[in-house]
């Protein structure tokens, strides 16, 4: 019998709708569950919207300052017939994932798949992205935000998961990370992270994409930002202006808050795609090789190195102004870097089917200890920044992951215990907690180590413009 699964229950660029798609084709009976459409994708239907055990649901709190749970019979009766539960974007079934626990009591198999800004701590993405020459954008209005007051993972129930806050986001992590049979995410994200864990990117459906590689001697370059600030929308259109004040002729085509069928329609018909200069490539940048477009973004590689050789030219603010010149007037390069990307996208590293199998093959990897990706960054270099609340769950849920999972031989434990990163009383536990074997890892650039045979994707290397 196929195994029952639900997905949700947020839709984050398209992901839990090709998910959805992508488990169907593997024979699996799935179910979909968002309880808030995406005004970017208001288009997508889903199984579900609505459930009715939500409002009866209570949320006492223990004397660890833990949320448990007491939904009504009726949220059991829903969940009895699925075998996996899919978390998109730090979401569940009940507000902050407080429904893990109880479906780890009851035998599920649950997965975690992270997007990014639920997770992602601008004191240590800022370490992160300026290791990698990136300037990260949210750092001064996260730092800027008020801050809460939480004594308990109750204080942070009607927070949005976005709040800026440590304890808010590390209560996203550490949740996926004590719960979740695997956990999915990327580097340039998963910035405070514990537990091994598995490469995730976007999925790519092309039924909805049509290609068509134009050639254009005067080319059409589109950018589509879901947020201006995150890929950096005013640094990209400020250089393309001075491009064009020296002669170089392309016509640029922005697209704001356009639902995403507009977007893929307009894709078809442009020749360059301008992803972002920020760390990393999203959806836009896979929609962008489906369509038949050359594609510029910040993807290096190594920062969020799986799959292998995305067809992705990478930019940044050093080299971007060569890289847009050279994929404008050279019409034979552009081509063949759009031929790549269709390529790419053709061979299925990012097809809904291929990731789907790919989770669910994640499930017997991290059980025999074979994961993409051992953080080291939280462990190293994590603070609690004056000011901010660290409720006494937290530290308590880290020492519990880490006796679970490890941590590297180098690890410091004594001064994550000393910046009251594991509870006042875990030193006598510290010696029980495994080191993972590095024989087999290396590092591919800071913050990013992962098994030396991770080789993952398509074998031709993308080109490079200085």
């Amino acid at each position: 019998m196929s195994q029952r699964i639900l997905i949700g229950t947020a839709e984050i660029a398209r992901s839990t709708y090709n998910l959805t798609l992508g488990f169907r084709e593997l024979g699996c009976q799935v179910d979909s569950l968002v309880y808030h459409k995406s005004r970017l994708y208001a288009d997508l239907d889903y199984t579900m919207s609505e459930v009715d055990f939500l409002e009866e649901t209570t949320y006492p709190v223990n004397e660890s300052g833990e949320v448990e749970a007491r939904p009504p019979q009726s949220f059991y009766d829903f969940v009895e017939p699925y075998d996996i539960f899919i978390c998109v974007s730090g979401t569940s079934l009940l507000p902050r994932m407080t429904d893990l626990p109880i479906l780890k009591r009851l035998g599920k198999t649950v997965l975690a798949r992270h997007c990014g800004t639920e997770v992602r701590d601008y004191e240590l993405a800022k370490i992160f992205w300026t290791d990698y020459d990136r300037f990260y954008p949210y750092y001064q209005s996260d730092v800027d935000t008020p801050r809460i007051e939480c004594a308990s993972e109750a204080d942070l129930l009607s927070l949005s998961r976005y709040h800026p806050a440590l304890a808010n986001k590390l209560h996203n992590v550490r949740t996926s990370e004590r719960f979740a049979d695997a956990v999915f995410s990327g580097p340039p994200s998963h910035t405070l992270g514990l537990r091994p864990y598995f490469q995730s990117g976007p999925l790519i459906d092309v039924s909805h994409i049509q290609c068509k590689i134009p050639g254009r001697t005067v080319p059409v370059i589109l950018h589509a930002p879901s947020s201006t600030l995150y890929k950096q929308t005013d640094a990209i259109v400020a250089m393309l202006d001075e491009l064009a004040d020296e002669g170089l002729r392309f016509e640029l085509r922005i697209l704001q808050e356009v639902p995403n069928h507009e977007v893929c329609r307009a894709i078809t018909e442009a020749d360059i795609i301008i992803d972002e200069l920020s760390c990393g490539s999203g959806l836009f940048a896979f929609e962008g090789m489906a369509g038949g477009c050359a594609v510029l973004g910040g993807h290096d590689g190594i920062s969020s190195p799986l799959p292998r050789n995305r067809p992705v030219l990478n930019i940044d603010k050093r080299n971007f102004k060569n890289a847009v010149r050279k994929v404008v007037t050279d019409v034979r390069f552009r081509t063949d870097l759009a031929e790549m990307g269709r390529a790419y996208i053709d061979a299925g590293y990012s097809s809904p089917p291929s990731i789907a199998q790919y989770m669910l093959d994640a499930v017997e990897r991290d059980r025999q200890g074979r994961c993409d990706l051992y953080p080291t960054l939280f462990t190293d270099r994590g603070t609690i920044p004056e000011g901010e609340p660290m409720p006494g769950y937290l530290p308590k849920r880290n020492l519990e992951i880490l006796l679970r999972h490890g941590a590297h031989p180098d690890t410091d434990l004594h001064r994550l215990l000393a910046a009251g990163l594991l509870p006042a009383n875990a030193g006598e536990r510290l010696n029980d907690i495994p080191r993972w074997d590095i024989s087999h890892l290396k590092e591919e650039g800071p913050w990013v180590l992962m098994p030396e045979d991770a080789d993952f994707g398509s074998p031709r290397k993308v080109p490079v413009v200085e």
